[in-house]
Formats: C-alpha cells, structure tokens, sequence
C-alpha cells in the first residue's frame, strides 16, 4: 500500500516537474523571440541600379529619379509650391492574380520631410495612371510624391523595396496570400533635377 502510495507521489512529482520545465522553456523562447525582433534588423543589402530585384510578388527594376515642376505622364501639373520627385521602375507581377497594391514596394530613407505619403504610380507607355498590373507583363513605371519646393532634398536618393512572403494558407483565414512585409534591398540613385515647366 505504501509501495503504491508512494509511486503515486513519484508520478506526480515528475509530471508537475516536467510540466513546469516545459513551461519555462516556452517562456525562455518567447522572451527569445520578443529580444531578436526587437533588435535591428540586419542591413539591407544595396544593389546597383537596372538590377532586377525580387520582391515576393513583384519584380522591380529601379533605373533614374528626378525632381522637377515638370507635367506628370498624364498632363496633371501637381499643386502650386509643390514638386514632383519621380522614380522611373520596371515593374512585373510575379503572382498569378492581377494586382495595383504597388505604393507599398518603396521607401525613402532617410525620409524626406513633407513628401506625400503615398506615390501615383504611372503606366510610361501611355501616360494613364496605373490600374491593374497583370501577372507575366512587364512595364515600365513611373512613381511620383509630391514634396513642397521649399523642402531641402539631397543629391542622391536611397530607395528601399519591401518584399512578401507568399503564404498558401494564413493563420487567420486559411486562406492564400501575400504575407510580413520586409526590406529584401536597397538602391541608391543620383536626384536629376529637371527643368521648369514654362507652362505652368
């Protein structure tokens, strides 16, 4: 009886100790996990311009920016006091739907005091504003903020493109989709400053 008394106790023991250490472990991890992502992030690798970058669901191709009062691809001259600080890209849709999600893709850093905070995304070829951009069908982009003419801006401008991660089924949902945005690659590119527009 004591025999049995006593193994009871045993198991006992060793169940709440392994639960407990189990339980520490989790908390070691978690806190693990918590210090990693709130350290810096690891440097961005910089590539040069014209080198295609994989992006997750895009592919973009950074060429030239500019600064100029200049009309926009469709004729629209901006606000007066303001500027339009534009990036030339060749964009492709990597994924299997058609998408116009692409005022996300960059970044300016260090960011520039009074820049609009999303771009208008041009189609090059015919001057329209960006809709849809079909999967397999490369275009070349135009990318325009809007800065006031007051605001210093520097000689070269570093752009940064975030990345996703396709998911086939997300934790919420279940359902398929593009996931963690992340900076997958930095490009540095000289600021042309373009003539005024004598009509404006």
């Amino acid at each position: 009886m004591a025999i049995g008394a006593f193994t009871t106790l045993r198991n006992l023991l060793v169940s709440r100790l392994t639960i407990g250490i189990g339980g520490l472990l989790a908390l070691g991890l978690t806190t693990a996990q918590t210090v990693v992502d709130a350290m810096s992030p690891h440097a961005v690798p910089t590539v040069a311009a014209g080198t295609p970058i994989v992006a997750g669901r895009w592919q973009v191709t950074l060429h030239e920016a500019s600064l100029s009062t200049d009309k926009r691809p469709d004729g629209y001259r901006g606000r007066p006091g303001t500027k339009a600080l534009a990036v030339d890209l060749d964009l492709a849709n990597r994924s299997s739907e058609s998408n116009n999600v692409v005022s996300r893709i960059l970044s300016i850093t260090p960011p520039i005091a009074g820049l609009s905070p999303t771009p208008t995304a041009y189609l090059m070829r015919d001057g329209a504003l960006l809709g849809a951009l079909q999967p397999g069908l490369p275009e070349r982009i135009r990318m325009v903020w809007e800065v006031p003419d007051t605001t210093p801006v520097p000689e070269t401008l570093r752009l940064v493109v975030t990345g996703e991660t396709f998911k086939p089924r997300d934790n919420l949902f279940a359902a398929p989709g593009w996931f963690n945005p992340k900076p997958v690659a930095a490009v540095t590119l000289p600021l042309k400053q373009a003539g005024k527009d004598p009509d404006r």
